[in-house]
């Protein structure tokens, strides 16, 4: 009964408001890095295998990122906080005459769902790990992409190699997408599998990676855009929706965006309810600095990024070699990786996938090239994103116009990706060797260790500079 005559009073307060995503039968659900796959596959089951008339699937090169997961342990206590948030945005809304004073307001709807909202802060033991629906998520995977290739996903477990690191997300992953290729079978399959850091980390192995991109971000055109004064009242805003007649911590706004996009995707029915203190245009404006932040890091505005990328495309394009060359049906005939964030993105560099005309900064937020850009990380690197190439072996007397025996499709998240100079995703095999073989062979990670020999070559230069002149000037 206290509860209800709460939320009643709670009602009562908020009767103007600018955003109510209660009742919202649209919401926005593109968050970044944090967006479910399912929105944005939403037709994922009813798609019909990729046919190639005249031709015939041989192999196919799988890169997968891990599926939804729990906060990481460095979150936890900060997500925490916002239980007192909440306490705090409730009594806000319960204050007299709040109605009058504050606007922007969230909606009774809202005000109700936050009210039932609450995080038990788990066992760091478990931080980072898949949730249930990350797990359930990559099964679907699993059986999807056997629906799509039956004859390549085989029972055969030689027909297989899956490479991961050693850690659980990883190992997780491994499991939930055999089990969803071979259901009860699972465990009685013994899969080859390939622990290779190196390959599906590159960058942590990469000093001049993490000096001169990877901690240098913090000078990142992500925070020239949230210097702006756009950025600046939409924390105004915010604060003033949850009831503060003052500007909120950005730390604090950030953490209840982050707890937003985890909600949603831990369970995608259901709405999420730190959303309500965001209205869609905040939303966009949080995806696209994370949008910057990762184009700086692991994109286009870093020529390192093709360089790590070059791992993988070397990866596929060897993987293909040998089935080309021996003309034949060779095992393994199915390449399967699981990797994280920035890998996937690295390789679309090396690609040359996502490329926008107009390069992404911190002062073209409002520019059409931006607001219709390719380089999306909702789009392109959602929970479960992958990046797919898939080697077809045609028919040399078919009618289709194709010049080559071999022709490869790419697909990213299970659609046909944009690759330049091919048709719809499908390339002759001597342009992906024209367009990629120099890149695979010439691929390695020399260059990493190289900022620290320049920087003790210097720091010797001066050395010895400061000893002649102290001893012999």
């Amino acid at each position: 009964m206290r509860w209800a005559l709460l939320l009643l009073a709670l009602a009562s307060a908020a009767s103007s408001q600018d955003t109510c995503i209660s009742s919202d039968d649209d919401p926005y659900v593109l968050f970044g890095t944090k967006t479910a796959y399912n929105f944005v596959n939403r037709q994922l089951s009813n798609r019909r295998p990729e046919d190639v008339p005249g031709c015939q699937p041989a192999a196919i090169w799988l890169l997968n990122r891990h599926g939804a997961h729990n906060p990481e342990a460095d979150e936890l206590s900060e997500l925490e906080r916002l239980n007192n948030y909440k306490d705090n945005v409730l009594n806000n809304y319960r204050t007299p005459g709040f109605r009058t004073n504050h606007n922007p307001q969230m909606c009774a709807a809202d005000l109700a769902l936050l009210s039932g909202w609450s995080f038990n802060i788990l066992n760091r033991t478990f931080a980072g790990d898949l949730t249930s629906a990350g797990y359930m998520q990559t099964q679907d995977l699993g059986r999807e992409w056997r629906r799509r290739y039956p004859s390549l996903f085989t029972t055969n477990n030689h027909d297989y190699l899956f490479k991961f690191a050693n850690e659980k997300r990883f190992t997780d992953s491994f499991r939930a997408f055999t089990e969803g290729l071979f259901g009860a079978q699972a465990e009685s399959i013994v899969m080859p599998r390939d622990n290779d850091e190196k390959l599906v980390r590159p960058y942590k192995f990469c000093p001049t990676w993490i000096k001169e991109v990877n901690d240098t971000s913090q000078n990142s055109q992500r925070n020239i855009f949230e210097s702006k004064r756009e950025f600046a009242e939409m924390v105004t805003n915010v604060s003033l929706r949850l009831g503060f007649n003052y500007d909120i911590d950005r730390d604090i706004i950030q953490r209840m965006y982050q707890m937003c996009r985890y909600n949603k995707a831990w369970d995608i029915t259901k709405k999420s309810p730190w959303c309500g203190a965001f209205s869609r245009e905040d939303l966009r404006r949080f995806e696209y600095a994370e949008d910057l932040e990762t184009y700086t890091k692991y994109g286009y505005q870093s020529d390192l990024s093709p360089k790590l990328g070059c791992t993988q495309v070397k990866d596929f394009v060897n993987f293909f070699r040998n089935h080309v060359k021996e003309d034949a049906p060779v095992q393994p005939r199915v390449s399967v990786q699981f990797a994280e964030t920035p890998l996937l993105l690295m390789l679309l560099t090396a690609l040359g996938a996502r490329h926008d005309n107009v390069p992404l900064t911190g002062d073209n937020y409002h520019t059409t090239a931006v607001q219709s850009r390719q380089w999306s990380n909702s789009i392109m690197d959602p929970f479960n994103a992958n990046i797919a190439a898939v080697l077809y072996r045609c028919n040399p007397n078919g009618n289709f116009g194709f010049k080559d025996r071999y022709q490869i499709l790419f697909l990213q998240n299970a659609q046909t990706m944009k690759i330049d100079n091919c048709r719809d995703g499908l390339c002759e095999w001597s342009h992906v060797i024209s367009k990629f073989g120099d890149l695979a062979d010439k691929c390695n990670l020399d260059f990493c260790n190289s900022a620290p020999r320049l920087n003790s070559f210097v720091s010797l230069s001066l050395t010895l500079v400061a000893f002649c002149f102290r001893y012999v000037m």
